[in-house]
């Protein structure tokens, strides 16, 4: 693993260094030396801030708008980039960022150290061992939470409560709905014959209800 971690720290040195913004350039007198940021300049334009004055156009006799000369240059001229300028206090708010940034590093660099250099295997406090808790506080509030509501919730509640009490509610219905029908399929021609006269005795019945009440 030592000749991959030299290839990588040798790379983001100089990857980091190719980056470097125009706060920390300037410093010495390089310029803007950021090739990464200015890559794609070629085919993205910045907007210009100055826009055109709004003009009504005038009418052609042949009822169509007349295009006005401001906007015949806008439509034929390409949008020009606009130069990046830096101001002071821009580059001086980037570069007490850059400071403090770098100053931390070393600082936990220097305590590490301090620590360490000694005893590298000094047992650490316990809620460094616990990594401050953030994985029991995310278990506990998020995690857990979001696993009870899908098991007892989403799991038992809807799926097998809802859903499954559709399909085997359906399921049961046609058993006992085939049953009744089981009872009324005897397997007796008689049976069958006293049915169908049943059936034709209560049409009957019906339109001589209606048709006498139609005449009455």
């Amino acid at each position: 693993m030592t000749v991959p971690l030299i290839v990588l720290a040798i790379l983001s040195t100089f990857g980091g260094l190719i980056g470097i913004p125009y706060a920390i350039s300037s410093i010495f007198g390089a310029g803007d030396v950021n090739v990464f940021e200015h890559v794609l300049e070629p085919v993205i334009y910045r907007a210009s801030e100055h826009k055109p004055e709004h003009v009504i156009p005038s009418i052609h006799a042949t009822g169509q708008p007349e295009t006005t000369h401001a906007e015949e240059t806008t439509a034929a001229k390409p949008a020009e980039h606009v130069t990046e300028t830096h101001s002071a206090e821009e580059l001086t708010t980037e570069r007490l960022l850059a400071g403090l940034s770098v100053l931390l590093a070393l600082s936990g660099i220097g305590i590490g150290i301090a620590l360490f250099n000694r005893t590298p295997l000094r047992k650490m406090p316990k809620i460094l061992e616990e990594k401050w808790r953030i994985d029991d506080l995310y278990n506990g509030y998020i995690v857990d939470p979001i696993t009870r509501l899908s098991t007892e919730g989403l799991w038992k509640g809807f799926d097998l409560g809802v859903i499954d009490g559709i399909v085997n509610g359906l399921g049961h219905f046609i058993v006992e709905l085939g049953s009744v029908a089981r009872q009324v399929q005897v397997g007796f021609v008689r049976t069958y014959a006293s049915l169908i006269l049943l059936g034709a005795l209560v049409v009957l019945g019906y339109f001589i209800y209606f048709g006498l009440k139609l005449i009455g």
